[in-house]
């Protein structure tokens, strides 16, 4: 018998019963990670969505990160990430972009939360910046009660108690106008 491998084998074991004996173990991070409850049904990385009406091309989303909660307390899709979106019309041509730094659609409703540097685009090239925008898919419609500036060619007007306005910034109504700004074209 080898005497050399018993002394061994006895300090490997020692080292192991206190590594065991010393762990303390946080039965509610266990939980977390055992229960599916707090993690998404589904998630991905730089992914990319379409979303159609009549098989007809509405909106073309590009996102790093998109996470998908499907259970009875949420049921919603996240952009924790941020995301882009290019909206059509019905021949099929762009409408206006969207982009945000962060988003949330809350499926039910088809609502979407969208923050942090928000910018919307229209065709002609009219602009919205903001901080917080809603925006309600099925009516077509955007809105907040934040402060907002509108970029229209050589004018800017700005509210500061919020806007609403058709998604392609074609009627836009300030809740409260702070400044209106016309620039002179220079030659």
């Amino acid at each position: 018998m080898n005497t050399r491998f018993i002394p061994r084998a006895a300090a490997v074991l020692l080292l192991v019963a206190t590594a065991i004996i010393s762990c303390k173990t946080d039965m509610s991070e266990v939980n977390k990670i055992i229960h599916r409850e707090n993690m998404p049904a589904m998630s991905g990385e730089n992914m990319e969505m379409w979303y159609t009406d009549s098989a007809r091309l509405k909106y073309h989303v590009t996102t790093p990160r998109y996470d998908k909660y499907d259970d009875e307390q949420r049921n919603y899709e996240e952009f924790p990430r941020g995301l882009h979106v290019i909206s059509y019309d019905s021949t099929g041509l762009v409408e206006g972009t969207l982009d945000a730094r962060y988003a949330r659609r809350m499926e039910n409703q088809n609502l979407w939360e969208i923050r942090d540097h928000v910018e919307v685009t229209n065709a002609e090239g009219k602009k919205l910046e903001t901080e917080l925008l809603f925006w309600d898919m099925d009516k077509e419609w955007i809105y907040t009660a934040q402060h907002v500036r509108l970029t229209s060619g050589d004018q800017v007007i700005e509210g500061k108690d919020g806007f609403e306005s058709d998604q392609q910034l074609n009627n836009p109504l300030f809740k409260k106008v702070t400044g209106r700004l016309e620039l002179e074209n220079q030659p």
